[in-house]
């Protein structure tokens, strides 16, 4: 046995040296400033048709271990919802990626992620076999108050961790004919910052108590590039939420088309917190008429069990809720990156 190790392990050792070798100094000599530069301008260039075209930046890219890169000082920048506000940025400080050396053998490229950012972490996969794309993402403990983008988009802070998961099959790569599924919770969900919530009235602004929304759970199935939300509710604060709706897939993912409907009930016990939130939703078994209702499609969304209606259009970038009582008119609490919030026009 001795033997027959001696005149194999030459053979078999000096090849796997050799290949050793050959993958650490290639690390080493790896050109990244060359791989961050067409990371980067591929990357813009196809955000170039978008409706609102996202830019990334990345101030270093290096090596981690053999087979992967780490990306530091990321950027993603965004315009604003807001039109009379400047661009939003997604900042990430250290990102990780690495690639499977037997996938690129037999002509897959198969790479694993994980961004330790915001507070928690996003991990998962990408594969690509030419023929079709996946993608495996998990959300663990994503800090929403970080993102600014988020209360950009909102008009209002948001507070909570995410959680969850998004798997996506592409075929030919195109996201327009997109299977999946979508399982996301965000926990402990708060609108308004750590004491408050500000919100724009025809009175003026109000300074509310943050609203505690609860639990907010997002589940769908995709197919054929539709993502069909089952479900979008939130329970177990402040305000109710149900809703459910369709969402029409794109290449570039904040071009995906929404049609949602969510209806909302803000509890009796908020509503009777103080004067303010009396007067904005109405106290409970009061006769006045809230000043949610000045606007007549928001009086003419509520159903019979208090709740109201809203209509969500426009894009993932720049979501466009409407009264579901019908009109044009931007609905209160949806401002599209307004300071406020609950923004009355």
């Amino acid at each position: 046995m001795k033997e027959r190790l001696k005149r194999i392990a030459p053979k078999v050792g000096y090849p796997l040296f050799y290949l050793f070798s050959l993958v650490l100094f290639l690390s080493w000599t790896f050109p990244y400033d060359k791989l961050k530069e067409r990371i980067v301008t591929t990357f813009n260039g196809q955000q170039r048709n978008s409706t609102a075209p996202t830019e990334l930046q990345i101030e270093e890219l290096d090596s981690s271990w053999l087979t992967g890169v780490k990306a530091k000082g990321v950027k993603l920048i965004s315009p604003s919802a807001d039109p009379t506000k400047g661009p939003t940025e997604i900042k990430i400080d250290e990102a990780r990626m690495r690639i499977s050396l037997l996938g690129l053998l037999v002509g897959n490229k198969d790479v694993s992620f994980r961004i330790d950012a915001f507070d928690g972490s996003i991990k998962g996969t990408f594969e690509d076999s030419g023929k079709e794309r996946n993608i495996d993402v998990t959300f663990e403990g994503v800090d929403m108050s970080k993102i600014d983008a988020i209360a950009a988009n909102a008009g209002f802070p948001l507070e909570g961790k995410l959680f969850g998961t998004l798997k996506l099959q592409l075929p030919e790569g195109k996201a327009s004919k997109g299977n999946g599924t979508v399982n996301l919770e965000i926990r402990d969900m708060f609108a308004g910052n750590a004491k408050e919530l500000t919100v724009k009235t025809p009175l003026g602004p109000f300074t509310l108590p943050r609203l505690k929304v609860g639990t907010f759970t997002v589940t769908g199935d995709a197919k054929e590039g539709v993502l069909k939300i089952t479900k979008a509710s939130a329970s177990g604060g402040d305000v109710d939420v149900n809703g459910e709706g369709r969402v029409q897939l794109r290449e570039v993912a904040t071009d995906a088309h929404l049609d949602v409907n969510l209806k909302f009930k803000i509890n009796d016990a908020y509503r009777n917190t103080n004067d303010k939130t009396k007067m904005l939703f109405g106290a409970p078994g009061g006769k006045e008429k809230p000043m949610l209702e000045m606007d007549p499609r928001m009086a003419k969304s509520k159903t019979a069990d208090g709740f109201y209606g809203l209509k969500i259009g426009g894009t993932l970038a720049k979501p466009d809720p409407q009264p579901s009582g019908g009109g044009s008119v931007v609905a209160p609490g949806f401002s599209g990156g307004s300071s406020g919030g609950f923004n009355f026009k």
